[in-house]
Formats: structure tokens, sequence, C-alpha cells
């Protein structure tokens, strides 16, 4: 059995896909130090993030709003081969899924009575709601959904203006229950211990930065089989620019009146951004809090923060990393002219993609007949 266990449960958009990709490549080297990172395969896969999100929808389920009944079913056997490596493994084990930030209580602690460890550690890796958010509209955009950054800014104030207890008990208040942080790491520091939940600030860059403070506080800041500086140094998940996130939505929402398939619309939204926003030379600025909710921002940042200080949890890195400052969105919205550069590269990347597809076949040609001449009797 694991005589430890480090769970790195998120957030989403801090770091984490970053972190995990930097993991897959060092398996070996973290194995020779005593620290198990497990794999879905014997090997990384080329291109794969490897992490352990599958495995815990397996064992929670619905717990997670997004993994229905006979998804979870699908994804048991995953728990159970993972499940089958921590007990086999005499050291410490790391698993890494960020979607545990958005459990209840009581699948919090079905987990941590599964694992049945009594030396395991929680991390959150974070920063601000300033970066966050941005991240996460796109990321919605990016997903197959329309309406604005102001809409979607909209509904989350009615989330967080909803009562404590309804953003711990109610399934649908997930977001919440992730990202006001202080929440977060008080559930899981009264299931865990508070001595044993830390908070890792994600600077944004160097990248190098967040694997140093993640390495020191899972303590294994130096081993052999470190990582090299070319998969150090690589930043993942680009997002989309705000241009590009305009156009997207606004393709989603024809999409959606064309009655088009989920399966159709989601290949036309991959080609769009992968053969044709990620290949732009000049992509123009990233998405950023719009101006009319900078105060409301900055409101959430600062109220989470200070529960999250006086929460007793420990914290790796810099506390100003998690304060949004919104005197540094200095940049102007898109303008048309930007939108309509974004839209000529979606249109070529399709058109690109509807080129490389094989023509159907002709039909055959009319078989003509010789005319039969039929007499009658008279």
């Amino acid at each position: 059995m694991a005589s430890k266990i480090i769970l790195h449960i998120g957030l989403q958009k801090s770091g984490t896909t970053y972190l995990q990709e930097v993991l897959g490549t060092c398996t070996a080297g973290l194995a020779e130090a005593g620290v198990l990172y497990p794999l879905a395969a014997e090997a990384p896969r080329p291109g794969a993030v490897e992490n352990h999100e599958h495995a815990m929808y397996g064992l929670l389920g619905t717990e997670f709003p997004w993994v229905g009944e006979d998804r979870a079913a699908e994804l048991r056997e995953g728990w159970e081969r993972l499940s089958a490596r921590i007990r086999a493994w005499p050291g410490t084990v790391l698993l890494s899924a960020e979607a545990l930030a958005v459990i209840r209580t009581p699948a919090i602690r079905r987990l941590l009575d599964v694992l049945d460890c009594p030396d395991l550690d929680v991390l959150v890796t974070a920063r601000s709601l300033g970066r966050s958010l941005p991240s996460l509209w796109q990321q919605h955009i990016r997903n197959g959904r329309a309406g604005t950054f102001e809409d979607y800014l909209q509904v989350l104030a009615e989330q967080r203006d909803r009562p404590n207890d309804d953003i711990e008990q109610v399934l649908e208040l997930h977001l919440w229950r992730a990202f006001a942080l202080g929440g977060l790491v008080r559930r899981w520091a009264a299931e865990a211990g508070t001595g044993r939940v830390r908070v890792v600030t994600n600077a944004g860059s160097p990248p190098q930065l967040l694997w140093s403070r993640f390495s020191q506080a899972i303590g294994m800041l130096d081993f052999a089989g470190r990582p090299s500086a070319d998969v150090l140094g690589k930043r993942t998940h680009a997002g989309l620019t705000a241009e590009e996130t305009i156009l997207l939505g606004s393709l989603n929402y024809a999409l959606s009146q064309a009655n088009w398939s989920r399966e159709e619309a989601a290949r036309v939204r991959d080609t769009v951004v992968n053969d044709g926003f990620l290949t732009r030379v000049e992509r123009g600025p990233r998405n950023v809090i719009p101006e009319a909710w900078r105060s409301r921002v900055l409101q959430w940042g600062e109220s989470d923060v200070l529960d999250l200080l006086g929460s007793g949890v420990g914290l790796v890195g810099d506390v100003e990393d998690l304060r949004y400052e919104p005197g540094r969105e200095l940049q102007e919205p898109p303008t048309a002219r930007d939108v309509s550069k974004a839209s000529a590269v979606a249109v070529l990347a399709v058109a690109e993609a509807f080129k490389q597809t094989p023509a159907p076949p002709e039909p055959p040609a009319a078989q003509h007949r010789p005319r039969r001449l039929f007499r009658t009797s008279v």
C-alpha cells in the first residue's frame, strides 16, 4: 500500500495541464526517487496529457455534474486499475485530477475513505480570478457555447450571490465550489486536516516557476531524471484571443440555429481553432475582464484571498499572484477589423479541410437500354 498520497485537485485554468504534461515526461525519474505518477498506459502516448480525471469519474460518477451514470460505469474499470496500482506501490503516489475541486463534502469523505492513507496531502494550484475567469469563458465558448462574456459573468454573479450552503450543496453550483478559494480549502481541510492542505500560486510566467513551486510542494525540488528545459518552457492549452472568442461564439450560435449535430459542430470548431486560429502569427490580445465587471471581480478576489489567509492552510508561492489588478487591463476591445481578420482565417481553415476531403464517387452513368417495341394484336 502507498505510504503517502498527494492529491493535486486543480484548479482548472491554474496550470494543471502544464504540470500534468511535465509529470508525464519524467515518471521514470520520479519513480526512482520513490514517487509514482501513474500513467494510463505503460509509456506516455505522444501528445497525450496524462492525468487521473477519468479514473475519478469512475469512482465518484455523477458527483461531477457533467458525468452521467452510463459514462461513470464505463470508467469504473479505470478506477479499479488505478486503485490496484496505488495499493501495490510502497512509496508516495501522486494523483492529479482538476475536477476534484468541485466535489462536495460527502464525496470528499468517500474518496479519502477509499484511498485509506493516513499520510495524505492535498495540493491546490491557483491564480487570480482576473486570469481564471477569461480563460474559463473562452473554454466555455470553445466547448460549443454562445453568448457574451458579460452574459457569462452575470450568471456567475447570480450564483455567487446564493447562500454559502447552496454553493456547498447544490450540484450545479460547482464553479464557485472550486473558484471561491477560501471555501475550497476549508472544505478539504475539514476532512483531510488543515496542515494537509496547501495552495501553490501561479504567477502566469515563466511556466518554469510554477513547476519549481509544485516540485517544492511535493517534496521533489531536485530529483534524477528531471524534465528538460524544453519541456519546462513549453506552454500548453493556448487560449483563444479576444477576437477569436467573439467569432467562435457567433459560429456556435449559427451552427445551433442550423441544427448541426454536436459531433459535426465540434469538427468545425476543431478545424477553425487548430488549423486556423492557432496557426496565426499575430493573434491579437487575450481576453480580459470587461470594464463594467472589474470592480465586482476585484471584490470577489479580495474576499477569497482574505478567506484563504484566514483558513490556516499552507501557501507555496506569493499570495499577490492571487490578487486581481484591474489597472493592468489597458487593452482596447477588439475592433470589427480584428474580428474580420480572424473570420478570414477561420473560413480558409474550413475550406482547406473541405479541399482535402476526398470527393464522393460520381454516380454511374445511366444505362441506356434498347427500347422494346411491342406489337399489339388487333
